[in-house]
């Protein structure tokens, strides 16, 4: 079953060794994901499912990493002492390839093998499992080749899967927004980032799914934005699951847009 569901930030300037002082400049983004952990305490779920957008080798399709343990780091960011180590949920990746096989949708999954994550799982991961004890993980990948519609329609499929097990799932869609919303940012300004993440927070706040999976395509290259296939595949997650949008908060001290969201699920 479903409990928990949310869309965090990936910033590494958020991490204490690697940001220093920077942190101040994202302490809303950082009380958000603290709020984040306090409930997923509260819950204790069994599996957290998080997808994540990045890859060292970016896949054509949709990726499951079936590794039995995940390393994290942030070694490539000169921080030596953030480590986590997470156990695979191996059942429920199994039955998830189960249930393809069996399926008669057709969706080109990858199985891929990789101790190492990804930075992207490994900051939120960082906040959200702070205190958390015994609770698995799947790390999904979203995929290159495929658009946003594509990303709705495997969300949904995925969604059978935790809505017919009796275990605890938490889902975790980390994304940022655009990278160019100022001259702080590494990538350079445009005047249309803000457009983007503007439209995207007011079509969260109103569950508008279709107008989200049918954005300008011109429009989030130039943004340069790096969770739109995230979310979709969380909303198709969602879908007709009931829930109510909850902005945490959304912050762009250094040019990138920095939205963490709760999917406040209601009681079933």
């Amino acid at each position: 079953m479903i409990t928990f569901a949310s869309l965090c930030p990936h910033p590494p300037l958020i991490i204490p060794a690697i940001g220093q002082n920077n942190t101040e400049n994202l302490a809303t983004t950082i009380d958000s994901l603290g709020e984040l952990n306090d409930k997923l305490l509260k819950i204790k779920p069994d599996t957290i499912v998080i997808i994540s957008p990045h890859h060292d080798q970016p896949n054509s399709n949709f990726a499951i990493n079936n590794r039995p343990k995940y390393l994290g780091s942030l070694e490539n960011f000169g921080d030596l002492s953030t480590k986590l180590e997470l156990t695979t949920d191996i059942e429920l990746i199994s039955d998830i390839q189960k249930s393809l096989d069996q399926s008669k949708e057709k969706f080109t999954l990858e199985m891929i093998d990789e101790e190492k994550i990804d930075y992207s799982v490994t900051v939120p991961l960082y906040y959200l499992t702070q205190k958390l004890i015994g609770t698995k993980f799947v790390i999904i990948n979203s995929a290159v080749n495929a658009n946003l519609s594509a990303h709705l329609a495997f969300g949904k499929f995925l969604q059978k899967n935790f809505r017919a097990t009796d275990k605890k799932i938490a889902l975790i869609a980390s994304g940022d927004l655009s990278h160019k919303i100022s001259n702080d940012s590494p990538a350079g300004v445009s005047p249309r980032a803000k457009e983007l993440d503007h439209t995207l927070i007011r079509l969260l706040k109103h569950k508008k799914i279709n107008e989200i999976v049918a954005l300008d395509e011109d429009l989030l290259k130039e943004a340069e934005e790096c969770g739109l296939k995230p979310i979709a595949l969380l909303l198709g997650m969602l879908y007709r699951v009931p829930y109510t949008p909850k902005i945490l908060s959304y912050e762009h001290p250094f040019g990138i847009g920095y939205l963490t969201m709760e999917m406040e699920l209601k009681q079933q």
